[in-house]
């Protein structure tokens, strides 16, 4: 719980001061004053002044502000004085200091990603074939698990992801995959299936499918605090074997044979589960096959709608055996650009969504889903917990465009109808803009928080009980 809290705090703060010292640096550059510089709402916590800026940090960290000299345009500014003052400023220079702050979010995601791939590099699953869809085309032609996929279509193959790609820029067009079983090396060769389906955000996908996944050992790098499988004695490092009595060479028959063990029936459009069973998990640790009877509990699991379910859990996380490519000073910061500009469509494009009703307001999350990814990913390390927050200050950067007068967004909009006008809007107009989206903000608030602890109670109650048959 500390760690969440302390993570949570410190990553508010890193983006709210990224995004004012944009604003601030804007301002000083282009020549205007700077009056107050403020991490938090207040109350005051501590200041000083220094120059004509005074320094606040106060207690309430979910936001902060620059005052600038001569901002409100009804105040009088004495002639001498207009050259420092923000209304009295030539309007692109205004546009400026107001887009520095989204535009310093995103130089900042851009620069934490690039340090993330610079340290970890790029991380991919070996070309190992995994788990094989029996219905599906590679069956058919002879694939099994356990083989190791040497190149595609005569190209050297390195990562998992390179056979996919491949297949996909195919469109369909039949592979030739060199193999290695043992000490057999074998050429076949596969036609794809076309496959259809729709993503989170609503958007039909057509790709190409050769009917297998990726190795995964079902080898246990993290059993869960407080959870079953650690209550039982399963520890880290063991590799699971079987599950009452199904074999499970890959964690996806791990996964399966837990989640196949949740009845569900509809009684009234109510889901009821049936009360899970107790399990015989078989594992092997340091050469030693133990024998442990772990009963799963039923855990809320959220879908892509933002719907709550629930599902039978163990507590138990893989243990991914990635192979790493450095990428080097500039592959690193191509990375990070890169992955910038998909989060960034990422998260217009579900905007979009939200405002054609396509996707439900039930996926947005407010200040205690960002505590809880915060502290998840502090928990799993340095580099996880910076990702995480240049995700979300590439999502900042995004809701501060949004045309609403209280964001840089509404500003940047009543900007763009001034210089059509070539005057400025008047005062009482602004003042009834500022007042609706103070009020559109306070509704997504409440939203967010409700979401946030709707989600909260649903983890932690889990499903009420006539939701669940005893099976007795």
């Amino acid at each position: 719980m500390l760690t969440t809290l302390i993570s949570f705090i410190v990553l508010l703060l890193v983006l709210i001061f990224v995004h004012e010292l944009g604003h601030f640096l804007a301002a000083k550059l282009l020549g205007i004053r700077v009056e107050k510089f403020s991490l938090g709402f207040p109350p005051k916590a501590w200041s000083k002044k220094i120059g004509d800026t005074e320094y606040q940090l106060a207690w309430l960290p979910l936001g902060g502000y620059v005052a600038l000299f001569g901002e409100s345009p009804d105040k009088e500014v004495a002639p001498e004085e207009r050259k420092f003052s923000f209304s009295h400023k030539p309007l692109w220079v205004r546009a400026i200091v107001v887009a520095a702050g989204p535009l310093f979010n995103v130089i900042f995601a851009i620069f934490a990603l690039w340090l993330v791939n610079f340290s970890v590099g790029s991380q991919h699953l070996a070309p190992i074939v995994g788990p094989v869809d029996p219905a599906g085309p590679a069956y058919r032609a002879g694939l099994l698990s356990e083989d190791v996929v040497l190149s595609v279509n005569k190209e050297p193959v390195k990562f998992f992801t390179d056979i996919q790609t491949a297949v996909g820029e195919g469109a369909g067009q039949s592979v030739q995959l060199t193999i290695q079983r043992g000490q057999r090396t074998l050429d076949l060769t596969i036609k794809p299936e076309r496959e259809e389906w729709t993503n989170p955000l609503g958007d039909n996908i057509q790709s190409w499918n050769l009917g297998f996944d990726p190795r995964t050992r079902p080898i246990i790098d993290e059993v869960m605090e407080g959870k079953p499988a650690e209550l039982a004695g399963i520890l880290a490092g063991d590799l699971v074997l079987s599950v009452d009595g199904k074999a499970t060479p890959d964690w996806t028959d791990l996964t399966r044979i837990i989640r196949g063990s949740d009845q569900v029936t509809k009684v009234d459009g109510e889901t009821i589960h049936q009360e899970p069973q107790a399990m015989e998990v078989k594992v092997e640790r340091a050469g030693v096959v133990r024998t442990f009877t772990v009963k799963p509990i039923l855990e809320a699991v959220y879908e892509a709608d933002g719907q709550t379910g629930f599902a039978p859990l163990l507590g138990l996380k893989p243990r991914l055996e990635l192979l790493r490519e450095p990428l080097g000073l500039f592959g690193s910061l191509g990375a990070g650009l890169t992955e910038t500009w998909v989060v960034t469509k990422m998260t217009v494009k579900t905007f979009i969504r939200l405002f054609q009703n396509k996707i439900s307001v039930k996926v947005l999350g407010g200040p205690l889903m960002i505590a809880e990814v915060a502290g998840k990913k502090a928990r799993e390390g340095l580099m996880d917990y910076i990702w995480v927050m240049a995700i979300i200050s590439v999502n900042l950067a995004i809701i501060n465009l949004v045309p609403l007068p209280v964001l840089d967004g509404g500003q940047l909009f009543f900007f763009l109808i001034e210089g059509l006008r070539r005057r400025p809007l008047s005062l009482k107009f602004r003042e009834v803009c500022q007042w609706v989206g103070i009020t559109a903000m306070v509704a997504l608030m409440v939203l967010v928080f409700y979401n946030d602890i709707h989600r909260w109670v649903s983890r932690w109650s889990g499903p009420s009980v006539s939701q669940i048959q005893t099976g007795q």
